[in-house]
């Protein structure tokens, strides 16, 4: 039943497919017990095969002699990923599917690839007495291997950049046979990189932070001397918390699957574990020393939190009253525009009275300068009246019609404006149909 869960999940690729046609070489780590003491430190190797010599390197015999004594190969590894020193991806996907299918670890790939984080147990196909396990955490870390008395632990690791380079450093530190021997191993070296991850992370959100609250200056620390944050930092500072606070909630997820890896390796850890208790590097000792650990980022995680959200809060309320002085200082424009105009109009209106009381002079100024009058007969007659000239009449025939026309014209534009009106007032789309 569980196959088929697994097969079945395995058919939903959530990774990026792993497409390389070509590679010259496939990266390999290798990791020597001593056969006398479990308790002196493993030897690793680290090294490059030619695509032609892997099954070459399959055959290679599992026990060797130093100068130190006897050893037997306890780990197998293969790096799948980009190696951004040399500019390389490897191995090739054919290579891969080879090797998965040498070590049983088909199955595993394909429900890796369709995780996005999780730790799982499978048995090997053909009912093989080895055991099958992987670790997922999409999309930096994915780790698929099987382990038997007779071959030890062959484990797939797809690791690039960051991770890749924290586990080869992890390698250094000098892992005493025992640990290296145990089923668990690649699962206590995930647990590790992860870890310390989530540890650089919060590192990296921490010395963020404090830039902001010195800027911002919504602390109490003592110790530092803030400075008001200019104008335009608000947008950028408020926008460097939001991206801390996103990293926070990818570092609980993180912190979450380091938990699982933890219960998954003190799930299978007593099946396997050392006759001596002293030399058991799975010990209940060393597992408790891992969930402290966990348990005090989460600790940590939760603290930073708390700095991030207060910096976002005090951030929103900088800007509201930098908005609110915005708005301020628009409504004090506006009102010395609106006092302005007010007095715009009086002197408009002022200008009106006297245009009105020089208006009608004017034009009985300008009527009578016209010749549309003969007051050259005013002198020969003894009365007030004065004749007019045929260009008197002329004078309204024109301009009557003309001043009609004017207004007739000017009255169509208003209609025609006025329907045009209408019809955009009728064509909008009403607010509550949307």
């Amino acid at each position: 039943m569980h196959d088929d869960l697994y097969r079945h999940f395995g058919t939903q690729n959530i990774w990026e497919e792993y497409t390389v046609a070509k590679s010259p070489v496939v990266e390999v780590t290798e990791f020597w017990t001593a056969n006398d003491n479990l308790l002196l430190p493993a030897v690793i190797e680290s090294r490059n095969i030619s695509t032609h010599d892997v099954d070459t390197w399959l055959e290679e015999p599992p026990a060797r002699t130093l100068t130190t004594g006897a050893y037997t190969r306890s780990v197998r590894l293969i790096w799948v990923g980009e190696d951004r020193d040399r500019h390389r991806s490897s191995p090739s996907a054919s290579d891969l599917n080879f090797l998965a299918r040498t070590w049983g670890l088909e199955d595993a790939l394909a429900y890796g690839r369709g995780c996005f984080a999780g730790v799982s147990t499978l048995e090997a196909r053909g009912g093989a007495e080895r055991r099958v396990f992987t670790i997922t955490y999409h999309p930096k870390l994915a780790v698929a291997w099987s382990h038997s008395t007779a071959c030890g632990t062959c484990a797939i690791v797809f690791a690039e950049g960051e991770e890749r380079t924290e586990l080869l450093c992890i390698f250094l530190s000098e892992w005493r046979g025992s640990t290296v021997a145990h089923p668990m191993y690649p699962g206590l070296l995930s647990s590790l990189v992860l870890a310390h991850g989530l540890d650089k992370t919060l590192a990296e959100i921490k010395a963020a932070v404090r830039e902001v609250e010195a800027r911002t200056g919504h602390h109490r620390f003592a110790s530092r001397h803030e400075t008001r944050p200019a104008a335009g930092e608000l947008g950028s500072l408020s926008a460097n918390m939001s991206g801390c606070a996103a990293k926070l909630a990818n570092g609980t997820r993180k912190m979450k699957v380091v938990e699982a890896i933890n219960d998954f390796i003190a799930q299978h850890a007593p099946r396997t574990a050392s006759p001596c208790a002293q030399d058991d590097p799975f010990s209940s000792e060393s597992l408790a020393l891992l969930r402290h650990r966990v348990a005090m980022q989460e600790v940590d995680t939760a603290f930073v939190q708390q700095r991030v959200q207060i910096q976002i809060a005090a951030l929103f309320h900088l800007i509201a009253q930098q908005d609110n002085a915005i708005a301020f200082s628009t409504a004090s424009a506006t009102r010395s525009i609106a006092a302005s105009s007010l007095q715009d109009s009086s002197s408009m209106k002022m200008l009106a009275l006297v245009a009105m009381f020089f208006l009608p002079g004017s034009f009985v100024a300008a009527l009578f300068s016209a010749p549309l009058f003969a007051w050259e007969d005013v002198y020969a007659s003894d009365g007030m009246g004065v004749a007019t000239r045929p260009q008197f009449a002329l004078f309204w025939a024109v301009t009557a019609p003309l001043t009609v026309l004017v207004f007739l014209v000017y009255g169509m534009w208003m209609c025609v404006q006025g329907r045009k009106e209408r019809a955009k007032s009728h064509n909008a789309i009403p607010l509550g149909s949307v």
